[in-house]
């Protein structure tokens, strides 16, 4: 009899487990069935999730929170004007993409993309990072899983319209004038890059080949994809993979940025190529398989190429140094002497083919703000002549002109204290929001 009522016990429990497990998933679906319990449900049941999530954020807060200084913790905002700003970060379980309007902090739209859809193309890290987001028409959404196997579009509702997983994407996206996607991206298999091997007297490293790929935006497929490896090799370019500091990431390929109008000094459907290994840009023609121009100038570890006029564009010029290529230790006399080289300021710098000569926009507002990102950032150069540029190492977003700041925010996170990683921020207007509804 005692027997009969346990297994009488367990099977209750388990059917109360069952329920509440479908009362769970329901409302963290979104579902609004249970009425007014529905919120109640949905805070009970993420009480042991908080607490650990709590418990962690004691001891060391995830690598996509920033501690936010006293000084960066100061915004500034004088914007006249709505000026909207994509972005994405991790919020528990899924990622969270937010539409913002940066003159009010108002959000305009937002998406997510769970974790465990993710799952069934890679394995999760705790810190993977979902970059960059583009607006497409009616309020779609194409989000790079970046460094991992995904590509993914989906609709203003978030629902998933299509998903590539050929290669493992990474770094910027950009339409070119038929309205495809180019995207740098790497080959895998299982998730686990495939790569290639250089020999040097007998001694074989393998490397990172990166390569340029094409996705039709509309369905998803795979149009164009090329090895950089081949590019350079085809073009007689072999001594400028060789000048690479990082010899298992030669090319680190971080904007490929399309023509979209022929000019005097570049063609529609040429492609600008940001090599960041290298400090390098390149001008090539996937029509004709050449390369055009090698731009090398006063920048270092560059990022984000933007065409700005018929004759110039603008490189984010990071102004770093390398820090990861070991020597042998040298000896030198004891010295007290001062520091005579200092880096504290990344900027942008605009290229004139006409005049093969190089300009920096707004130099004094980033010298004196200290406006530095070692690594990733971006900017736009509006036609106000205003320029958005994200500090991506420290996580600032500004928007700065001849006068002065007029936008200092940080995207303030769920942690007291902390704002979350930006994640390659795009931007736009009111006209640009309009032609997309």
């Amino acid at each position: 009899m005692k027997i009969i009522k346990k297994i009488a016990l367990v099977i209750i429990a388990l059917f109360l487990l069952m329920v509440w497990s479908g009362l769970v998933r329901n409302v963290s679906l979104g579902e609004r069935s249970l009425g007014i319990l529905t919120e109640p449900v949905k805070s009970f049941s993420e009480v042991l999730s908080n607490i650990k999530k709590t418990y962690t954020y004691i001891f060391k807060a995830p690598d996509y929170y920033i501690k936010t200084k006293d000084t960066d913790a100061l915004n500034i905002n004088n914007l006249d004007y709505n000026l909207y700003g994509l972005y994405s970060y991790r919020n528990g379980d899924a990622f969270k993409i937010e539409l913002k309007n940066f003159k009010d902090n108002s959000i305009k739209h937002e998406w997510q993309v769970p974790v465990s859809r993710l799952s069934e193309a890679y394995q999760v890290d705790g810190n993977d990072r979902l970059y960059p987001a583009t607006l497409m028409q009616n309020f779609d959404i194409i989000v790079s899983c970046n460094e991992r196997p995904g590509l993914l579009r989906m609709d203003s509702n978030s629902k998933e319209k299509w998903f590539n997983n050929d290669f493992i994407f990474h770094h910027a996206m950009n339409l070119d004038s038929l309205g495809h996607m180019w995207i740098p991206a790497v080959k895998h298999e299982n998730g686990l890059m495939v790569p290639m091997t250089v020999s040097v007297e007998g001694h074989t490293t393998n490397y990172r080949d990166d390569l340029i790929v094409q996705v039709d935006a509309n369905t998803g497929k795979t149009l164009y994809s090329k090895s950089l490896t081949e590019i350079f090799l085809e073009n007689n370019l072999a001594h400028l993979i060789n000048k690479s500091p990082y010899v298992i990431d030669p090319f680190h390929l971080n904007d490929i940025q399309p023509v979209l109008e022929s000019t005097d000094y570049f063609k529609e459907g040429d492609l600008f190529l940001s090599f960041r290994s290298n400090s390098l840009v390149v001008q090539f023609r996937p029509l004709t398989n050449k390369v055009i121009k090698v731009i090398e100038g006063p920048f270092t570890f560059q990022h984000d190429i933007d065409i700005i006029s018929p004759n110039s564009i603008a490189i984010l010029n990071n102004n770093t140094i390398v820090t990861q290529v070991s020597y042998n230790e040298i000896e030198f006399k004891p010295t007290n002497q001062s520091i005579e080289r200092k880096i504290n300021h990344s900027n942008v710098l605009i290229y004139n083919f006409e005049e093969d000569a190089y300009s920096s926009l707004y130099e004094a507002q980033f010298i004196e703000h200290d406006i530095f990102t070692g690594a990733e950032g971006l900017y736009r150069l509006f036609p106000n002549g205003d320029l958005f540029f994200e500090e991506q190492g420290s996580g600032i977003l500004w928007v700065i002109n001849q006068s002065g700041v007029v936008l200092k925010a940080t995207l303030k996170s769920d942690i007291e204290g902390y704002h979350y990683l930006p994640n390659w921020t795009t931007t736009y207007l009111d006209s640009e929001l309009e032609s997309l509804k």
